[in-house]
């Protein structure tokens, strides 16, 4: 029986972000790759697949493996993890001023016009020049957005390191400075698994690198 990988979007994603991803993938493998802020959309647990499975997670995505894995750590065999934050701030102010960024941002999402809402969110230095992904409103569930937001920001995350499993690959783009210090932050607190950079690219990995990706989740699960 072929072993499962559950991918996950980013937030403002949708499950087709993977596609690319999975057809560079040589990983022999069945993919779920849910819609987590669909209308429709269940919630933001685990799908019921079976196990142990594989994960990969961008992102927002990336957070939420990190919340199913210290969960049930029993329930996977290891993850990808793209562009990931795993929360552990230096400071309470730092958490705090998060935790505010991240609830202003759930409210704007309930209740501002789409299309400049979507600018703001493509317009954070965080994404840089890479691409701005065309996001129809109908496609959403803004309520699902706003609590992506409130309920999983990074300032309520902590992960502990010790209740991850060992085969994990965490990928960063090399132009996203935030996230390779985050890369450099991780190793040298002990997390475990494999930290690698893509050259030449951004944050959004999975549109600017799908090829890197795949070999990366291909590597991991062999």
């Amino acid at each position: 029986m072929k072993t499962p990988v559950i991918a996950l979007h980013g937030f403002l994603g949708r499950a087709s972000d993977w596609n690319n991803v999975r057809a560079a993938s040589r990983a022999d493998v069945v993919w779920t790759c849910p819609d987590l802020f669909t209308r429709g959309a269940s919630s933001f647990a685990p799908p019921d697949v079976g196990a142990p499975c594989w994960l990969a997670g961008y992102s927002f995505g990336a957070r939420l493996a990190l919340h199913w894995m210290q969960d049930q750590p029993d329930r996977w065999l290891g993850a990808l993890l793209v562009s990931a934050n795993p929360g552990n701030f230096q400071s309470d102010d730092e958490r705090t001023a998060r935790r505010m960024a991240d609830d202003v941002w759930g409210g704007n999402f309930r209740q501002l016009p789409w299309d400049g809402l979507l600018s703001r969110w493509n317009a954070q230095p965080v994404f840089g020049p890479g691409p701005s992904l065309p996001r129809k409103e109908e496609d959403f569930d803004r309520g699902k957005l706003a609590a992506g937001m409130e309920e999983y920001s990074a300032g309520a995350q902590f992960t502990d390191p010790l209740r991850l499993p060992p085969r994990l690959v965490w990928l960063a783009g090399a132009r996203d400075e935030k996230f390779c210090a985050l890369l450099d932050d991780m190793r040298n607190a002990g997390f475990p698994g494999t930290f690698l950079r893509v050259d030449g690219s951004g944050h959004r990995l999975l549109q600017e690198a799908p090829d890197a990706v795949a070999a990366a989740l291909d590597n991991l699960v062999a």
